[in-house]
Formats: C-alpha cells, sequence, structure tokens
C-alpha cells in the first residue's frame, strides 16, 4: 500500500512539471487581414513587448486609443470634418473638405471646460499645437457660423 501512495503523489508531481498555462487572462481578441498582411491580437494583455522597424512599430498586448470621438453637435452629413492623429504628442490637423471654410472657427476646451484655445477662421487643413498644454484630454469644438457643427475627444499624450 505504502509504495502505491508513494507512486501516487510522485506522479502527481510530475505531471505538474508538463502542465503548461496562460500567463493572463485576456478580455476580447481577434483576426485582422488585407491584401497586404495579417495580424492576431489579443485586448487586455498584462506583459508586452515592443518591436521597432523601417516600416514601423507594434506594441504587443498595448491597447492603443486611437480613436476619434465625435462628442456632440447637430449632425451635418455634408460637411466632411476630420482630426489626426489622435492621440497626439505635439500638434494635430483638422481638415475640412469644403470650399468655404472662413465660415467655421474652433475651440479647444480642457477636461474641467475652460477655454484654452480658440480660433476664428479655419482653413481647408488648419494646424494646431498642443505642445504647450498639458497631458490629458481636451475637447475640440468645431463651429459654423456660431452653431457647433462637431466636438471631437482629442488625447494629447506623452
Amino acid at each position: 500500500m505504502k509504495k502505491t501512495s508513494l507512486f501516487s503523489i510522485v506522479a502527481l508531481l510530475a505531471s505538474n512539471v508538463f502542465v503548461f498555462g496562460q500567463s493572463n487572462t485576456v478580455s476580447s481578441g481577434g483576426n485582422a487581414s488585407s491584401s497586404s498582411g495579417s495580424v492576431s491580437y489579443s485586448i487586455g494583455q498584462v506583459v508586452y513587448t515592443s518591436a521597432e522597424g523601417d516600416n514601423g512599430s507594434i506594441n504587443q498586448g498595448v491597447q492603443q486609443p486611437y480613436s476619434v470621438d465625435v462628442v456632440t453637435g447637430i449632425e451635418h452629413p455634408e460637411i466632411d470634418l476630420s482630426v489626426f492623429p489622435n492621440p497626439t504628442q505635439g500638434q494635430i490637423s483638422l481638415n475640412i473638405a469644403l470650399d468655404r471654410t472662413e465660415l467655421f472657427s474652433c475651440s479647444l476646451f480642457d477636461a474641467a471646460g475652460r477655454l484654452v484655445f480658440a480660433q476664428d477662421k479655419l482653413y481647408p487643413s488648419t494646424t494646431i499645437s498642443l505642445e504647450t498644454f498639458a497631458v490629458g484630454t481636451y475637447t475640440l469644438s468645431v463651429s459654423k457660423e456660431k452653431e457647433v457643427v462637431k466636438s471631437f475627444r482629442v488625447v494629447r499624450a506623452y
């Protein structure tokens, strides 16, 4: 009987050596592909690595908040507005795909709702510098003749 229980304990300990487990739990993931390549991704990964090359960089396991959110405004599908890059470390470009851009103005507000920047006349491509502002989230409101058309959430990163 002693041999059997000793054998059982040794077998149990040896089986733990061969068990492999996931190092973390991810909340979501998937696959994306195009004509130039494919990638598998996971969201919520705790441990990550970075790789850089001549064609770009990748951060495995890091959630990248590259989104421009329209926060408020009356929907005007005929007005094509875009803001990029977001998040930014320095400057953003506000593009308006219309001929009469001089009718537009913009205001930048900090998280507390204080006006930190304003420009009365916009161009088809207007550059706004955020280099002197603190890291954080800002709201960029674009108006046409005093009516807010769209507001974007802009992230000033490190």
